[in-house]
């Protein structure tokens, strides 16, 4: 489904992306990890199209998308969250979910009482039903995480791409998530996480691929991966069972 050849970003001399070459298939959880500062958020804004390549392509279903505007990536199936949430403070939560049904693909041939009802599963996945009539701006920080993921989710995504999604959310918070992106994995949505929290990693993800100062630095398993050498070193510090008894 997505396809990354050579891809590469500088800023000013600076390599933030270096080479990089991966497929996600259809249908796959794929996940991205790596330290603060290693390229994932870059990637994702390559992809979306926040930004343009220095060299490199990217494709979707088949189709060159880089230098795409990021509007027409959201048309062809492509929805994302972002690390920093933006809801729309003073409309409803319900409103700022129905933004993301009515501005989609087929945003415009839909009326507003079709935005509104369709945003009833989103709402729900994300465990949003009963806030639905506050204002987006009373919402913790986990709800607007979850606000952030309800309203990607109306726009149908075929390829979900979640900029550490958990960020803020409590332990029963990140449960819940949990639960639900499994839910929207098996109806049939390909996504790829970018998260820090490993375990959620080991849960949800099919493969793995590991980005360490913009380069690649290691892919395979969650198990593989939690347990290379060099991604103990560059990333988790010490082994993962020694993390989880410390």
């Amino acid at each position: 489904m997505l396809k990354i050849t050579n891809l590469s970003k500088s800023f000013a001399g600076l390599r933030a992306i270096s080479d990089l070459s991966f497929d996600v298939p259809a249908g796959q959880f794929f996940g991205i990890i790596g330290a603060n500062g290693a390229g994932k958020t870059t990637l994702l804004n390559l992809i979306t199209g926040y930004m343009p390549p220095s060299s490199g392509t990217i494709e979707f279903e088949g189709k060159a998308i880089h230098g795409l505007p990021p509007y027409k990536i959201a048309h062809l199936g492509i929805g994302r969250t972002f690390q920093i949430t933006q809801p729309f403070a003073e409309m409803s939560v319900l409103d700022n979910v129905m933004t993301g049904a009515l501005f989609s693909q087929n945003g415009g041939r839909r009326s507003i009482a079709e935005a509104r009802t369709m945003c009833d599963e989103p709402l729900r996945i994300v465990g949003l039903t009963e806030q639905a009539s506050l204002p987006a701006g009373a919402l913790t920080l986990g709800g607007k995480k979850k606000l952030e993921l309800a309203r990607v989710l109306a726009t149908e995504p075929k390829l979900l791409l979640l900029d550490e999604v958990m960020g803020g959310l409590t332990h029963d918070e990140i449960e819940d998530l949990i639960a639900a992106l499994k839910r929207i994995h098996a109806s049939g949505t390909t996504v790829v996480m970018i998260e820090h929290l490993v375990h959620v990693i080991l849960d949800l993800c099919e493969h793995v691929f590991v980005l360490n100062f913009g380069r690649e630095l290691f892919r395979g398993s969650p198990n593989d991966v939690v347990s290379h050498p060099e991604v103990i070193e560059a990333y988790l510090g010490k082994p993962l069972e020694a993390r989880e008894g410390a």
